[in-house]
């Protein structure tokens, strides 16, 4: 680590040859994607050339693997995972031993209930107007006596949040059942 730190190249790239594949291997089986998984270790080895001088590092490799777990959760977060992967998970998932399970379906219903019980009241009610009663905007509107738009803007406002909640919990369930 000091020859990196003090810019010996040959001792960069002697490390990058040592760790890379484990690093791109650890990026994969938390990603599902080659590409994306080689940018992971590609930013985490730039991110360490660039601020080799201003960390002191005593082990290299837990560092590196720390790096790349965290490359891989900002990944998430700016939603890099289209909503292809998402299904391709929730398919893997619900093909897996849990598929038969009524356990799972009620603890993902207690959560969505859960969510719902928090929204602001009058987006509860847009909400459950729009999914559990099937009213269409325009209904919704006449029956709330507010704007369509309005009604729209409520809606998106809720699912956009619901679409982010189950990322990110489908994300720590791909964590627990496939991470290492």
């Amino acid at each position: 680590m000091k020859l990196v730190r003090e810019s010996d190249c040959l001792a960069f790239d002697e490390l990058y040859r040592r760790t890379w594949k484990k690093l791109y291997i650890h990026a994969f089986q938390k990603l599902r994607d080659e590409d994306l998984a080689k940018d992971v270790v590609q930013e985490v080895f730039v991110d360490f050339w660039n601020k080799r001088q201003l960390r002191n590092i005593h082990h290299v490799n837990a560092y590196l693997i720390q790096a790349v777990k965290f490359k891989v959760i900002d990944r998430f977060r700016k939603k890099d995972f289209i909503v292809e992967e998402v299904e391709c998970f929730a398919e893997v998932l619900a093909n897996s031993e849990f598929s038969d399970s009524k356990l799972l379906d009620k603890e993902l219903n207690d959560l969505l209930q859960y969510w719902i019980s928090q929204l602001p009241n009058k987006r509860k009610e847009i909400f459950l107007l729009r999914y559990e009663e099937d009213l269409s905007t325009e209904e919704i509107g006449k029956l709330l006596n507010i704007s369509t738009k309005t009604v729209q803007n409520q809606i998106l406002n809720a699912t956009t949040f619901l679409r982010s909640l189950m990322q990110k919990i489908l994300f720590l369930i791909s964590l627990f059942f496939f991470g290492s």
